[in-house]
């Protein structure tokens, strides 16, 4: 299905026990990478009749070279300006570079754009290679292995082996097979684990073979896959179902991170799939559209990153046009590093710390590339400090319990997976840092239910304290007398913050902590409202109590103050107060009733009347069981609200 297996596989007995890596390269057009990749493991990787009548790499090309104990996955980038888009998208996973110059030619400028590109993809190491030196003579040699060095400074080659090599007489390729291996030791211990991390392969080919349907090839950048393993394809959720896998024309039953595969998918047309699609383990994966970055401007660009300003974002094996928003300043310098926002135009999927490059369309040049911080990010406000410092400690590199610390307090009152911890961070096992994170009381676990929790950072609390706080203090600006409000509102006017289970949590520990208070669906600031001393907060409790009880049979407001005694002069103002919260309705000048009761006297009458035929008020005084004492003040309450019509003697539901 892809990648033809070079002869020097007969190096190895058991390909399948050594260490694969994925070995690309970069360089100008022309400057002899395709033919060095032959010289090194006899394969062509130009497969496209346009390449061989050309003579120049369009679209990437596999070969595989075998230098035990590790099996290099060749990646042969195109090198023309044209094509630096499809160079991108072959340089998805490589573990090590090779980077091509010819002795004739020297330094020129892809040259530099794949070196800047490069400084930004996830690449620890690799080896200089001078093709056609049998072309030069020693002198000139010498002049342009000085001008790599100078160009190479300050990158991760400024230190990397040069080789001087001919694909023609076959100078220094065994010295060049032997600085990969030494290359390859440098980042061995430095790999990330295979066994618990999930799969993820970023497509860079999709199509179909006669008898057996849909292929796509790639390299696999995290995990294993089995056979009998569920994978997914993003964008687009499609479930797919494993037919077959290929590593380099070998038949094998299962492919790992740093191997080219091929992929024979059931269940799905090649229509459906395009390059940059990602097949993944279920549930990994998520497409957004929002993505919170890591990002320096070229030190080499002509053209500063501004805020707002259109991109095209390459990231995996596909590119997007996006739109920039700077976080911290309005403007990036060449050089200079910043937090940002990447906006897409269609749903990308990415996990955290993955590489990208960000290029213009006019002129088409690289200006900028970073490490994705956020994969499925929540808008953050220009200079938001407390969000940016949680966003910059993802940046921790080998601080995991940051990182897991970090990606809680991103997310706010929203309620991240394991899962989506995993894609946050790159922790495989984010559950040991969560407990450790509880036990020190940088995060807090709220219960939900008896088989749920939030996990909230303690920042992330306070900083909703303030936004409940600002909230109730605009209510009880506007509503001077009330003690507390409905809580149904105050939900109401936080919805943006969390949802109603979270914001009954929030209020319980903010209740605990003495800045609210709640009683019968109603909240309040304790230091807002009326100054009452404790016999009249007594005495409005009682009040409360005893027309709650007596429901429409209240006692009246004389009969209130006989009963209040030395403190009947209050009564009439706690009144005013308790209908100002919202727990008694007036209904005439003597009466106030529970609004609970109110309401049930409501529903009664919407059963009872109706639009059509008219009632006396004697018939709503029996209908309710009440007195005339009752049912005059009510009946004119009703009217005077618009729950009743009068016409003449009879009364009417309103429409």
């Amino acid at each position: 299905m892809n990648d033809t297996l070079p002869d020097n596989a007969s190096e190895t007995n058991d390909v399948n026990r050594l260490i694969p890596l994925i070995l690309g390269t970069a360089g100008h057009i022309d400057h002899g990478k395709t033919a060095l990749i032959q010289a090194l493991t006899g394969t062509n990787t130009d497969r496209l009749p346009e390449e061989k009548k050309r003579g120049i790499t369009i679209e990437p090309g596999f070969a595989q070279l075998i230098l035990p104990p590790y099996k290099l996955g060749i990646v042969d980038v195109p090198g023309h300006e044209r094509f630096v888009r499809n160079m991108l998208s072959g340089a998805t996973g490589m573990d090590l570079v090779m980077l091509v110059v010819a002795a004739d030619d020297s330094i020129k400028p892809q040259t530099l754009e794949h070196l800047d590109i490069l400084r930004y993809l996830d690449v620890k190491a690799g080896v200089i290679a001078i093709t056609k030196c049998d072309l030069v003579d020693e002198e000139l040699l010498e002049l342009v292995e000085e001008e790599i060095r100078e160009a190479c400074a300050g990158t991760f080659f400024e230190n990397a082996p040069c080789i001087h090599t001919s694909s023609e007489t076959m100078q220094g390729i065994a010295q060049l097979k032997a600085a990969i291996l030494q290359q390859a030791e440098t980042i061995r211990e430095s790999l990330p684990d295979v066994d618990n991390a999930p799969f993820r392969l970023a497509i860079d080919r999709c199509f179909t073979v006669e008898g057996h349907g849909t292929v796509v090839t790639g390299s696999v950048t995290s995990g294993r896959l089995r056979l009998e393993d569920q994978v997914v394809l993003q964008p687009g959720n499609h479930e797919v179902r494993l037919r077959s896998l290929q590593n380099h024309d070998r038949s094998v039953t299962t492919v790992e991170r740093g191997e080219r595969a091929a992929i024979n998918l059931a269940g799905i047309h090649p229509d459906q799939i395009h390059k940059g699609m990602e097949l993944a383990s279920k549930d990994y994966l998520t497409p957004q559209i929002l993505l919170t970055v890591d990002i320096t401007a070229s030190p080499n660009s002509r053209f500063p990153l501004k805020n707002h300003m259109p991109v095209r974002l390459h990231l995996g094996t596909a590119n997007y046009l996006a739109t920039l928003k700077l976080l911290e300043q309005d403007e990036l310098l060449p050089g200079e590093q910043g937090i940002g926002q990447i906006i897409t135009e269609t749903p990308v999927v990415c996990s955290w710390n993955q590489p990208f490059v960000l290029r213009m369309e006019s002129p088409a040049v690289t200006i900028a590339g970073g490490r994705i911080l956020d994969p499925a990010a929540q808008r953050i406000a220009f200079q938001d400090q407390q969000q940016l410092e949680f966003v910059k400690s993802l940046m921790s590199g080998n601080d995991e319990l940051a990182r897991i610390e970090a990606a809680i307090g991103v997310r706010a009152f929203e309620n991240p997976t394991s899962t989506d911890l995993t894609r946050m961070t790159g922790v495989d096992n984010p559950k040991p840092h969560i407990q450790k994170l509880i036990q020190q009381e940088s995060v807090l676990e709220v219960e939900l239910s008896s088989s749920s929790s939030q996990l909230v950072h303690v920042r992330t609390l306070e900083s909703a304290r303030k936004h409940v706080e600002r909230v109730l203090n605009k209510l009880h600006d506007e509503n001077p007398l009330s003690i507390n409000f409905d809580l149904l509102a105050v939900r109401e006017r936080l919805r943006f913050l969390a949802v109603d289970a979270v914001l009954t949590r929030v209020f319980s520990i903010l209740q605990k902590q003495g800045l609210v208070q709640v009683s019968r669906g109603r909240i309040g600031l304790k230091e807002r409202g009326p100054k009452l001393t404790k016999n009249e907060t007594r005495l409005l409790e009682q009040l409360q109590n005893k027309l709650l009880e007596t429901g429409l049979n209240a006692p009246l407001v004389k009969e209130l103050e006989q009963q209040a005694d030395k403190q009947a002069g209050a009564v009439l103002q706690l009144l005013k107060i308790a209908e100002s919260g919202g727990l008694i309705t007036r209904i005439s000048e003597q009466l106030y009733l529970a609004t609970e009761t109110l309401r049930n006297v409501q529903q009664q009458l919407t059963s009872f009347m109706s639009a059509k035929e008219g009632k006396t008020m004697a018939d709503i005084r029996d209908a309710l069981g009440t007195t005339r004492k009752y049912a005059v003040p009510l009946c004119e309450y009703l009217d005077r609200t618009g729950f009743t019509i009068r016409n003449g003697d009879l009364r009417f539901l309103a429409d």
